[in-house]
């Protein structure tokens, strides 16, 4: 569906979405894989690169997102008078999060769409079970309890993640190969329908209520933000919240470490403090003043987001198959950039970055006329 909208908006919204949606694309379109730079490339297990934050910041802006959607349904002040939930409510929730997932089942496939090895779970299928989810807790959870449901879920993950063992799997063991969320998707699955590259699925099954408190949060921060009054004093709040957050979640991945693969409680509690910080300094330069001149630069990807991944995901596969005196088109690209440095002033790190960024200004200008012309697409 295209829309053109003219109602007021979280000028910071649009702002931390480009950005991220920015750094998904570069972060996952290097020239040459095998030569990137450390900080573009995510965790090979228990660490947090840059790269790691991408994911639950876009999460986190689904809940921002979420929360402004569903704002006329919900009572948070005494005098308010909020929509009746009807059916179509139901069904534009429950549209809106098939539909993600029949895409991201797609770009799995694409472009072989061979039915032995397709991956079932994927980051469009987590967007949209933890934005259905999220909604029914909002609609349906009185407030005052929500906080509680999110740290219950949290402490009840990281207690079956100590305590529950599986075949092979002993009890609180976390490693690549041998961790119980691994063992509950290819006991689902089949190990011909996940993720191959690495040995658990990032998106994966047992993970999903932890990932489900990311979306929680954004909600519960764009519950603050939404029709309330402009001030820095919200943003610098928020910061400072942020900054509680990262600390409680650092600490606790003391005991407990922070790993995306399976989206342990330390991991969502480190991302969304930093998420909160990350919207907090845009609030402070979109919204809590008079935004500068080059912030529509990054409201091109941010006002058209979906459709920037699906872009970037399908033009980088569709490369990825063109092959020029028998190299892949990225990596021959990539050779080129670095020879016009002689391997000298261009490294092959370098000129793998600089694919990476042709090919996200390549995804922009695509959008760009979209943008002009006020054409956003929501599914």
């Amino acid at each position: 569906m295209i829309t053109s909208e003219k109602k007021r908006r979280l000028a910071s919204l649009d702002l931390f979405r480009g950005l991220t949606i920015a750094a998904m694309i570069l972060v996952n379109t290097p020239g040459d894989s095998a030569h990137t730079y450390r900080p573009l490339l995510h965790a090979q297990w228990d660490a947090i690169t840059p790269t790691d934050l991408v994911f639950p910041f876009f999460i986190f802006i689904v809940g921002v997102a979420l929360a402004a959607a569903l704002r006329p349904y919900l009572s948070l002040a005494p005098d308010d008078q909020p929509r009746p939930c009807t059916s179509h409510l139901y069904i534009r929730l429950a549209r809106r999060a098939a539909v993600l997932i029949l895409l991201g089942l797609v770009i799995n496939a694409f472009p072989e769409f061979v039915l032995e090895t397709w991956r079932i779970p994927g980051v469009l299928q987590r967007i949209g079970i933890c934005f259905f989810l999220a909604a029914i807790v909002l609609l349906h959870v009185p407030q005052r309890w929500q906080w509680s449901l999110g740290a219950a879920t949290l402490v009840g993950y990281a207690a079956v993640l100590h305590f529950v063992g599986a075949p092979g799997v002993t009890p609180g063991q976390l490693e690549p190969t041998a961790n119980l969320p691994r063992w509950v998707d290819i006991a689902t699955f089949t190990p011909a329908h996940v993720f191959s590259v690495w040995p658990t699925e990032p998106e994966g099954l047992l993970s999903t209520p932890a990932a489900l408190v990311s979306t929680l949060i954004g909600c519960w921060v764009g519950l603050k933000l939404v029709d309330k009054p402009v001030s820095k004093r919200v943003g610098l709040l928020l910061i400072a919240a942020g900054v509680a957050g990262t600390v409680i979640g650092w600490v606790w991945g003391l005991v407990l470490p922070m790993v995306k693969m399976i989206w342990t409680p330390s991991f969502v509690l480190f991302t969304g403090g930093w998420a909160m910080i990350m919207l907090g300094a845009c609030y402070l330069c979109a919204d809590a003043r008079q935004p500068v001149r080059w912030v529509w630069i990054l409201e091109v990807f941010g006002r058209n987001a979906i459709l920037a991944y699906i872009l970037s995901e399908f033009g980088a596969d569709l490369l990825q198959q063109v092959e020029i005196a028998g190299t892949p088109f990225p990596n021959f690209a990539t050779e080129r950039i670095v020879g016009l440095g002689d391997g000298v002033l261009i490294s092959p790190e370098l000129g793998s970055l600089l694919y990476a960024c042709l090919f996200t200004m390549l995804i922009w200008s695509l959008l760009y006329i979209p943008y002009r012309r006020r054409w956003f697409i929501r599914v």
